[in-house]
C-alpha cells in the first residue's frame, strides 16, 4: 500500500449553509441602507401643481406657496408642489373644473354651489357667533371638514383643508339714514339690499327685514353708486374698503362666513399611500390654522382702514346678534332645509349652532 506524501496543506472541508446565509444577510443590510439613504426608494416621488383664482396680492396666494414649503419639508422633497399665479390657469371657477377633472392637482379656491345644492352651507347664516367657534370647527380634527368632505368626494374633490377667509358684514350707502344692527331697525323702511345670485341669500335676507335684490359682484359698486341697490350684504371688510367711495356706514354683522377650501383630486388622493395622505393632511392643518388666526387681524385692520377713510364703523353685540340670529333660524333655516340641505344634513348643523334662547 502505498503512502502519501504530507504537503502540510489541508484541504477544507466544505461549509454546509454558513456562507449562503451570511451572504443574504448582508444583501438584507445593504438594501435597507440605500432605502434609509434613498427618499426615492423609502415613497414615490410627486410633483403637482398648485393654485388659486383670486388676485395675486390676496393672502391666498402666499397660503398655497406655505402649503407647498411644509409639503415638500415634511416630504423630504419627494413632493413638489409647483405654484401658479392667480388667472395663469384660469379663474376660481374654471380651477374649480381643473382640479375636478385632475388637470390642476391641489388648489384653494372659493366654493362652488354649482355642483351639489348642499354645498350652499358653506352661506350658512348665523351658524355661530365668534372666531374661537369658527376656528374650532375646521381642520382634520373639526367638526365642519368631514361635512364638506363628504359633499365636496360627490363632485371628485378631496377637502384638505377649510380657508376662513373672513366673516361677512353689511354696508350702506348715504340713502340708508338710519343706523342697521338687527331686524327691527329694517322692517318697513323698503332697504334694497344686494346680495349674491346664489339661492341661500336669496332666502335670508328677507328674513332680516330687506328687500332682497340679487346682483353680481362685478357690478355691485355701480349698483350701490345708482341706487339699483341701498346697501349690500356678503360685505367682509376687506371688501367694504375695496368700495368705500360707493358707502357710509358698515356693520360688522357676522351674520355668515366666507370659507373657501383646499382641496385636491380624489382620485390622486385615493392612489396615495398612508404616510402620503397624513403628510398633506398634517400640512393643511397648519396653514389653515395659520389663516384662521391672521384673518381676524386683517378684519381688525381693515375695519380700521375704513373708519380712517371716513366710513362708520360699528360691531353687533352678542346680544343684537341673537336677536337677529333668532329670526333668521326660525323663518329661513326651515326653507333651507327644504330647499337646498336636506334634513339629514341640517340636523348636523343644528347640533354645532351656537345655541340662542328661544
Amino acid at each position: 500500500m502505498k503512502k502519501e506524501k504530507y504537503t502540510g496543506i489541508r484541504t477544507p472541508r466544505p461549509r454546509t449553509g454558513s456562507a449562503p446565509k451570511t451572504l443574504f444577510i448582508l444583501m438584507v443590510l445593504l438594501i435597507a441602507l440605500f432605502m434609509m439613504a434613498s427618499p426615492v426608494l423609502a415613497g414615490k416621488s410627486y410633483n403637482w401643481k398648485i393654485s388659486q383664482g383670486i388676485a395675486e396680492d390676496h393672502p391666498a396666494a402666499a397660503r398655497c406657496k406655505q402649503f407647498a414649503r411644509i409639503v415638500k419639508e415634511k416630504s423630504k422633497g419627494r413632493m413638489k408642489l409647483n405654484y401658479f399665479p392667480a388667472g395663469t390657469l384660469g379663474d376660481w371657477s374654471e380651477q374649480i373644473e381643473a382640479n375636478r377633472m385632475g388637470t390642476l392637482e391641489i388648489g384653494l379656491n372659493a366654493g362652488s354651489t354649482s355642483y351639489n345644492p348642499k354645498t350652499n352651507l358653506m352661506f350658512m347664516p348665523y351658524l355661530f357667533s365668534s372666531w374661537d367657534e369658527a376656528r374650532a370647527a375646521i381642520g382634520s380634527k373639526g367638526w365642519l371638514t368631514p361635512i364638506f368632505n363628504d359633499l365636496y368626494s360627490t363632485i371628485g374633490l378631496k377637502v384638505l383643508g377649510i380657508y376662513l377667509n373672513a366673516w361677512d358684514g353689511m354696508a350702506y350707502t348715504s340713502r340708508v339714514k338710519n343706523l342697521v344692527k338687527v331686524p327691527a331697525d329694517a322692517r318697513g323702511k323698503g332697504i334694497k339690499m344686494r346680495v349674491p345670485p346664489i339661492r341661500i341669500f336669496e332666502v335670508y335676507i328677507p328674513t332680516l327685514g330687506f328687500i332682497s335684490t340679487p346682483v353680481a359682484y362685478s357690478e355691485t359698486f355701480t349698483a350701490l353708486q345708482t341706487g339699483i341697490v341701498d346697501a349690500r350684504s356678503a360685505c367682509p371688510a376687506v371688501e367694504a374698503y375695496v368700495m368705500r367711495d360707493a358707502i357710509n356706514t358698515y356693520v360688522a354683522t357676522r351674520d355668515a362666513f366666507e370659507y373657501w377650501f383646499l382641496t385636491m383630486n380624489k382620485k390622486l388622493w385615493d392612489s396615495l399611500s398612508p404616510a402620503d395622505q397624513a403628510i398633506l393632511t398634517a400640512s393643511a392643518d397648519k396653514v389653515m390654522a395659520d389663516q384662521a388666526v391672521a384673518a381676524e387681524q386683517d378684519e381688525k385692520d381693515f375695519m380700521n382702514k375704513l373708519t380712517k377713510a371716513g366710513v362708520k364703523v360699528y360691531e353687533v353685540s352678542d346680544q343684537e346678534w341673537k336677536l337677529s340670529a333668532k329670526a333668521v333660524r326660525e323663518k329661513a333655516w326651515p326653507i333651507i332645509e327644504k330647499e337646498l340641505l336636506g334634513t339629514e344634513l341640517m340636523n348636523k348643523i343644528k347640533q354645532h349652532a351656537t345655541p340662542i334662547s328661544q
